[in-house]
């Protein structure tokens, strides 16, 4: 029996528009939950993250208009970079970083950051490539 191409052809295209929409709604997720969590672990006396850090919008890639979020996309919800230096920032080093999934670059530098930095801080950020922690009360 021989099958036509065309249907195995729309099957293939289905099954894999499927599993990157699955993966995409994974990814989203996840990095709309690091950036609440981050918020929610650090004091921000200034209101840098209370003035453009807004959870009620729902649209494609409204966390990338967030002040120190840079996406791979602007439409899409998948944190590259989290540039949050010189803000004034407050606490311990945020464990809700590693739902940040696809980050690449992350910069805390020139705040008021304490505590120690995790020991297993390359699973925490496993993808980072740049990492800029300077300028903070760390230890460890």
């Amino acid at each position: 029996m021989v099958l036509n191409g065309r249907p195995l052809t729309v099957l293939v295209v289905v099954s894999l528009w499927l599993l990157l929409v699955c993966g995409l709604s994974y990814g989203v997720q996840s990095d709309i939950d690091c950036l609440k969590g981050i918020k929610a672990e650090l004091e921000d006396p200034y209101g840098y993250l209370n003035t453009s850090w807004n959870f009620n919008n729902n649209t494609e890639g409204f966390i990338c208009k967030f002040t120190g979020i840079e996406c791979w996309h602007p439409d899409e919800n998948k944190v590259l970079n989290i540039r949050l230096s010189d803000m004034g920032l407050n606490g311990q080093f945020p464990g809700a970083i590693k739902n940040c999934t696809s980050l690449t670059g992350l910069d805390l530098s020139n705040n008021k950051l304490f505590g120690i930095i995790p020991k297993n801080i390359s699973h925490i950020i496993g993808y980072v490539t740049s990492l800029d922690l300077s300028s903070n009360n760390f230890s460890g």
